[in-house]
């Protein structure tokens, strides 16, 4: 439930349900303007962007040792939003806008609101339908050197688990920030799990990238996405010291949204 998978593409559901309240919010504002109480279509989009920029900019600056580059703070493929911000900064400009056009004071507030309501109630019918995430399994999974390691040996400390592929590109664009984080203090131990795929091939694909094997197990027969019922790689488990998993994410990741996955880890 964390994801939705057409064919190939997989899509995180947050963006899907802000682009459904939009169209709710534009329906009602035509039901608004049917009825004589002005026209607010044009203001919902500038609002949208404007919160989602707020919400951006909001976790940039929060995270901004994280981030290297202008251009990797305005990549928005991390998904790294402040949701607090947005949903204030949408709140003001409806306010400012509805003041600067009374002919809005009614339409605007209920389209907007309308839009909102169905965002809030479709995340919350997510939380509710999320099906119970299991616990880091007793599996046994091998280094690229042969090498067994017990999954439940790495319990007792917070675990940032990746589940990759050498053929995902989005895998292999957050690859060399994780490798370099597992080899940090960065209050979680990274561990990698390649999906699929034998030691020889990811062997090979990390000499060729010129990349530090930091331990990379292998899991042949998929069996961790298969459990975590992801509906794609790369996915990422934030577990507890207890083995019981926080949070997964879909998708790739930044380093600044790998250290707040971790820092939520010592909440």
């Amino acid at each position: 439930m964390d994801a939705l998978r057409l064919g190939p593409i997989v899509l995180p559901w947050a963006p899907l349900l802000l682009v459904l309240g939009y169209a709710v919010a534009v329906w009602v504002a035509g039901v608004a303007q049917k009825a004589g109480r002005g026209n607010a279509e044009p203001a919902l989009l500038p609002l949208l962007i404007g919160a989602l920029v707020v919400a951006r900019a909001v976790f940039v600056a929060r995270h901004s040792a994280d981030y290297s580059s202008v251009l990797a703070m305005i990549d928005i493929r991390d998904r790294g939003f402040d949701p607090w911000a947005g949903w204030a900064a949408a709140a003001a400009g409806v306010a400012f806008w509805a003041w600067r056009r009374p002919a809005l004071r009614m339409s605007l507030p209920l389209s907007a609101s309308a839009g909102a309501a169905v965002v809030l109630a479709g995340m919350g019918a997510l939380t509710l339908l999320q099906p119970a995430r299991p616990p880091l399994p007793d599996l046994t999974l091998q280094t690229l050197q042969g090498r067994l390691v017990a999954l439940a040996s790495l319990r007792g400390q917070p675990l940032v688990v990746n589940l990759w592929a050498t053929w995902c590109p989005p895998c292999r664009r957050e690859l060399p920030l994780l490798i370099q984080a597992a080899q940090q203090q960065t209050g979680a131990r990274i561990v990698l799990v390649n999906e699929g795929e034998a030691a020889t091939r990811v062997a090979a694909y990390l000499q060729r990238e010129q990349l530090t094997d930091p331990g990379v197990l292998l899991d042949p027969g998929n069996r961790l996405l298969s459990l975590y019922q992801s509906p794609g790689l790369p996915t990422t488990l934030f577990i507890r010291a207890d083995g019981t998993v926080q949070r997964v994410h879909i998708g790739e990741l930044s380093a600044a949204t790998l250290q707040q996955g971790i820092a939520a880890l010592r909440k």
